[in-house]
């Protein structure tokens, strides 16, 4: 009887714990437990370390990605019906020294709250992101909760920080008599910093590896003290210009100088938006008062991201 009676007894406070779960709260190491789930106590999820790119799994809930070379970790693809996993939620902590890549799966998208959401989230190094599934099946099922940074700066690879070596070659540029032109200026003498070489010193245009918001800052010396007959200008200008090869009035900032002379100097800075391949330059335009050119120099651009 004794032997029966073990079996009974688990039985029956397994069936009341079972009901216990769907009718009421459940609390561990509390007996009055105020929410549907209480513990009064730790707790502890799994914890993967990964240095290559691959798909984030079922069982995962904290993942670190310590790899050298730049990763991307696939988010689970939305299920319909039976198994849909609205709620669930990821940790990512970029603990190496690349790019990390958060990505949904096939067609679907992160809403990251700009709109239609994106395809990926990139995390720098040293960034943590949290991310929670919305339930969805198409568009975006899953949504950005959190993308912070744990040091008290960004790396400089997170921010594709430039900065020219200031120009000693003097460019020689169309000057504008009659219709308006406006060419980009170059830099022949290199940069003193260009990080993952985001600006292209022959064409003097930066572009965005990341979408974000970026600063910029230019200065030149329209001179024309080298030109034969060394012609004043009647006006010179200065800009900083968006996407100068699809959309060159694109202006995002300028500097006017009404007849500055022969020598000039104009500085421009600016700070906006741009999505990923998005292009700023720092271009010119000026009329002279004879003769069909003029010149820069002493040129010199710098910038960095300050935010995404």
């Amino acid at each position: 009887m004794k032997k029966k009676s073990f079996p009974f007894i688990l039985f029956v406070m397994l069936n009341s714990m079972f009901a216990y779960s769907q009718t009421g709260n459940i609390g561990i190491n509390t007996p009055d437990p105020g929410s549907q789930l209480t513990v009064n106590g730790s707790f502890a999820a799994t914890y993967r370390s990964v240095s290559a790119s691959g798909s984030v799994g079922t069982n995962d809930y904290y993942i670190a990605y310590n790899g050298n070379s730049n990763g991307t970790l696939t988010l689970p693809s939305a299920i319909s019906g039976a198994g849909n996993f609205i709620g669930r939620t990821y940790h990512f902590k970029n603990t190496g020294a690349a790019q990390l890549s958060i990505t949904a799966d096939g067609t679907e998208l992160i809403d990251n709250q700009s709109g239609a959401g994106v395809a990926s989230i990139d995390v720098p190094p040293g960034y943590y992101a949290f991310f929670i599934s919305k339930g969805a099946t198409t568009g975006t099922t899953w949504e950005l909760i959190l993308l912070s940074n744990s040091g008290n700066l960004p790396p400089i690879a997170s921010t594709y920080a430039f900065s020219t070596v200031s120009t000693t070659t003097r460019q020689s540029l169309t000057a504008s008599n009659g219709p308006f032109i406006t060419q980009e200026i170059n830099y022949p003498q290199g940069t003193v910093l260009n990080t993952n070489n985001a600006l292209n010193t022959g064409n003097g245009r930066f572009t965005a590896p990341t979408s974000g918001f970026y600063m910029f800052y230019g200065s030149t010396q329209f001179d024309n003290g080298s030109v034969p007959g060394a012609p004043a200008f009647a006006w010179a200008v200065l800009y900083l210009i968006k996407n100068y090869s699809t959309t060159p009035n694109n202006i995002l900032v300028q500097s006017y100088k009404a007849n500055p002379g022969t020598l000039s100097g104009a500085n421009v800075s600016c700070i906006t938006h741009l999505n990923a391949g998005e292009t700023v330059t720092m271009g010119s335009a000026a009329a002279v008062a004879s003769g069909t050119i003029y010149q820069v120099v002493v040129s010199s651009l710098y910038g960095y991201k300050i935010a995404n």
